[in-house]
């Protein structure tokens, strides 16, 4: 059994012969996004981050992962299958223009960059710096998102390297961050909307060293919505305060989510798969051997 398949296996996978094989399980609660340095220029202007999310072909920052089997391309944070979902907008999402068409619209996207005081609807500033994982499909991706931004006229000059040195020397410590990370995400520790967003993006939450407010967002608006969140214990009216929360970060748009993960998981013929529904892999208490 496998639940970590690169993106060419599981294309082939997926369309061959052993397709039978291929388990595909719940939403596993993570959301994959591009996080972008919301503290400094030029990404400190909400509307040049709504540019890039209607820019961007997140279709292809997906097709580059793996394709659709992956998962869904997102229209807010809270993934499918968590609590707050429906009430933050469900599949259709918030209602935010810059949101809505997976494939990106380059018209829209100038529009934000001239609301944002660029009036060609063009970055013309200077290149910035990006650094990315370095595994094969994340890389694959982080590749896509520099073409991505290019069509805005951003140019990120991105370095790889290991996932660790990734998060421990860059994206989790302020002070080295780059301007861009678009290898992260972020998955819940248990089913509550609080894990999904207080962490990522609650200005309290940003930390010295291991960081994960990796777009470094702190409005005081959004702040104040999640501290009010928090103490809410009835779980319907929980809901729908984070699903309130979910809606004023989108509204911000503090980075690009591109993916709402599902887990491809190939099976041996030999083995009879019962997949976990609360953490979206092989349960061995039940999996057993034809």
């Amino acid at each position: 059994m496998s639940t970590s398949l690169p993106a060419a296996i599981l294309r082939s996978v997926s369309q061959g012969d052993q397709k039978d094989q291929m388990e595909l399980s719940p939403p596993t609660g993570r959301f994959r996004y591009i996080a972008v340095r919301t503290d400094r220029p030029p990404f400190d202007n909400a509307d040049v981050r709504r540019a890039l999310n209607a820019a961007f072909d997140k279709e292809a920052l997906r097709q580059a992962f793996g394709g659709p089997i992956t998962g869904d391309i997102p229209t807010h944070f809270i993934p499918p299958g968590q609590p707050g979902f429906e009430e933050a907008g469900g599949e259709e999402g918030t209602g935010a223009d810059f949101m809505s068409q997976p494939k990106g619209n380059l018209e829209l996207a100038k529009e934000y960059m001239k609301q944002a005081g660029y009036e060609s609807g063009m970055y013309d500033g200077p290149a910035l710096t990006g650094v990315s994982d370095n595994a094969t499909q994340q890389k694959n991706v982080s590749e896509v998102a520099v073409a991505q931004f290019a069509k805005l006229g951003f140019k990120v000059d991105m370095k790889y390297v290991t996932r660790d040195a990734m998060y421990t020397k860059f994206c989790q410590v302020p002070r080295d961050q780059p301007d861009v990370c678009p290898s992260v995400g972020w998955l819940k520790d248990f089913a509550d909307p609080e894990t999904l967003l207080g962490p990522v993006f609650n200005g309290k939450n940003i930390l010295d060293v291991g960081n994960s407010n990796f777009s470094q967002l702190d409005n005081p608006d959004t702040n104040k919505l999640m501290d009010d969140a928090e103490v809410v214990n009835d779980p319907a009216e929980r809901n729908k305060a984070w699903g309130e929360v979910d809606k004023a970060i989108t509204e911000q748009a503090p980075s690009i989510p591109w993916l709402w993960d599902t887990q491809p998981m190939l099976v041996s013929k030999n083995v009879n798969p019962v997949v976990n529904q609360a953490n979206a892999s092989f349960d061995l208490n039940f999996t057993s051997i034809k």
